[in-house]
């Protein structure tokens, strides 16, 4: 190979798709978050409502990585966006309860 020719590992075949992953992982985390509340008695209490403090970091960062998986994948018509639009919808469920939950706790913190 001459010292002109470069290899590009974007257009290389081998390298797997994973466009779109880290959204969805960050997502469905998000959203199992929300019911640790909901989990036994037995199990511990920081088991059950530690993971409510990481409920809307999560589903930000899964909305703003699946935003950037969307942008990244912009022009390629064969990519597959299902992940990052899955991941998109996981987080923004996620910020919305995790917010509900935060005005509904402020509202009734002010009527005591």
């Amino acid at each position: 190979m001459s010292s002109t020719q470069h290899i590009d590992p974007s257009e290389d075949d081998t390298f797997p798709q994973l466009t779109g992953t880290w959204s969805l992982v960050l997502g469905t985390l998000a959203v199992t978050a929300i019911g640790c509340p909901l989990l036994p008695d037995a199990v511990p209490n920081q088991f059950r409502y530690l993971p409510i403090c990481v409920t809307l970091p999560l589903g930000l960062w899964a909305v703003l990585s699946g935003s950037i998986a969307l942008r990244r994948m912009r022009g390629d018509q064969a990519a597959g966006r299902h992940r990052a639009r899955a991941g998109i919808t996981l987080g923004a469920v996620a910020v919305v309860t995790a917010a509900a939950a935060i005005v509904f706790a402020c509202w009734a913190l002010r009527h005591i």
